[in-house]
């Protein structure tokens, strides 16, 4: 199940309709310049995939015509777990969300099988803003544990604390791990968020004997479940901190214990600590020792390990499933940036569809050549037209891999432009055999299959053609010789020390020399055989 499109109208940035296609359900990585609209975009997906719902005229642009009523449109295309096949959109406007249960007497707009559908893809799906990565490790404020405080539970806000404890706390049952699901009495599921969200509608307003049971009963059902799920949290967060080189950390959650204060009704124990060890010692203060990369990664990690928690039942693609970042990495300096994108390459979430937001143009450019369009990825710009009374924004496609190549080059960022030099030969290595029948080992999953091979099965290709010549001079030349030179020049001297770290360093002659070798690449037409007679 895959998003195909999205529509806003009226929605916080967005006046006018606007279309962002994603051309059948592919990921998208988008660079949003500011005041372009990417934060609007990413509220109104984050709003649209929540429970609770809202009242869209809270989101209206304030520039929008009276006539002109706000509006998210998702459109879904793809077969559900039960069968059912979707290709069609789901709204949110002024007639309400499709995510609450409705009032019997004011039917919602989708159907019990069609809520149920969506209420899946929120259990599976996960939001990730730089907010939200700031609470795991800067002060602001937790929720309130005090008995007559308001039922805040939906929002991080509240008094403050005197350390991050409780606030990770909130971050983690209310965001980070809210979708997972947990055993509970009686043989159902239910998830971390929804238990929590008990807890705090059911605060004791008396002492009296059957009130404090029935908050007791939900505190212990909350610290049982979330207690239990512990080890599991455990294991994912450390395969996804294993992607993140010498980071020299090891991260125990310590087990909650959640109770109502008989003399004060106030909560206590709403607290996560972490046993933080780094390079063998252990630290107290972490959020004021290790760095804002080490912090950022653990919060990251931490995240993601929750999302892969949340489905369960990972290995089947027809859950729609769907992952949101909005400069979440901004706290991580560009090479600790990268094993985020394998993460997302991996198996872990090949079944997700992702959606990757930034304003940071070095790193989209960067992050463009990690997550090529030939992936299943499709990369997009939005800028801030100011052409009229106001700011209106406007999608563009990216520009080419070879050409911000040049550009890097030109700058003297000679890594930057090797590896976008590297995604252009990829995507063309990868076409060329597409579209001319390589014969290439067989692969389960195509992404196997190494760009080297590929290569390989060209080279291999051109071999054949010069055999058949010595009988038939008719035969053309599949490749030039002297462009297979070139390219495995390339190869040897850009592309090998781009991926071993140990490597000499890139040089400007050789850097533009593989940019001219991949631009004659993509400009030869392969020929057939023998010419059409």
């Amino acid at each position: 199940m895959r998003i195909t499109s999205v529509r806003l109208q009226s929605f916080r940035a967005f006046d006018e309709p606007f279309d962002l296609d994603l051309q059948g359900g592919k990921s998208l990585l988008l660079h949003g310049e500011n005041g372009s609209g990417k934060s609007s975009i990413y509220t109104a997906l984050q709003r649209f995939f929540e429970l609770r719902g809202g009242n869209i005229e809270a989101y209206r642009n304030c520039f929008s015509e009276t006539t002109r009523l706000p509006l998210v449109s998702i459109h879904l295309q793809g077969t559900a777990n039960d069968g059912t096949v979707y290709n069609q959109p789901f709204l949110w406007d002024q007639n309400g969300h499709p995510l609450p249960v409705p009032d019997p007497a004011n039917p919602g707009s989708v159907t019990e099988a069609m809520r149920s559908m969506l209420v899946q893809a929120v259990r599976r799906s996960g939001f990730l803003d730089y907010r939200a990565l700031l609470r795991t490790h800067l002060s602001v404020r937790p929720m309130s544990r005090l008995r007559n405080s308001l039922n805040n539970h939906l929002e991080i806000i509240g008094s403050s604390a005197p350390d991050l404890d409780e606030q990770l706390f909130d971050l983690v049952t209310m965001v980070v791990l809210a979708g997972v699901r947990v055993p509970v009495a009686g043989g159902v599921e239910r998830t971390i968020g929804e238990l929590m969200c008990d807890v705090w509608e059911h605060r004791p307003k008396s002492k009296h004997r059957r009130v404090l049971e029935r908050a007791d009963e939900r505190v212990n059902t909350f610290n049982q479940a979330f207690n239990g799920i512990l080890p599991d949290i455990k294991t994912e967060f450390d395969r996804m901190l294993g992607e993140f080189c010498n980071h020299h950390l090891e991260i125990d959650l310590q087990p909650v214990g959640l109770a109502w204060d008989r003399d004060s009704l106030d909560l206590t124990g709403a607290s996560l600590e972490l046993n933080v060890v780094f390079r063998g010692q252990a630290i107290d203060q972490y959020h004021d020792f290790l760095n804002e990369a080490r912090l950022s990664a653990i919060a990251i990690c931490l995240f993601l390990a929750g999302v892969r928690l949340s489905d369960s039942d990972s290995t089947n693609p027809s859950h729609p499933r769907f992952l949101f970042l909005d400069d979440a990495l901004i706290g991580l300096e560009l090479q600790n940036r990268l094993p985020v994108l394998r993460l997302l390459n991996s198996p872990a979430f090949q079944h997700y569809q992702i959606f990757v937001l930034t304003h940071d143009r070095v790193w989209f450019d960067l992050a463009r050549a990690y997550l090529p369009e030939a992936n299943n990825w499709c990369h997009r710009s939005l800028i801030a037209d100011e052409g009229g009374q106001y700011m209106v924004p406007r999608i563009q496609k990216a520009p080419n891999d070879l050409a911000i190549a040049r550009h890097h080059s030109q700058n003297g960022d000679l890594k930057a432009a090797a590896v976008y030099c590297r995604s252009a030969f990829e995507q063309r290595v990868q076409n060329v055999c597409e579209k001319n029948g390589i014969a290439i080992g067989y692969k389960r999953d195509p992404s196997d299959v190494s760009v080297d091979r590929l290569w390989d099965g060209i080279v291999k290709r051109q071999m054949e053609r010069q055999q058949a010549q010595v009988t038939d001079t008719a035969v053309q030349d599949f490749i030039p010789s002297s462009l297979i030179q070139r390219i495995n020049t390339m190869r040897s001297n850009v592309l090998n020390k781009l991926s071993h770290a140990n490597s000499p360093g890139l040089n400007q002659i050789e850097v533009d020399a593989a940019i001219d070798a991949v631009r004659d690449l993509q400009n030869h037409k392969f020929l057939p055989k023998k010419p059409k007679t």
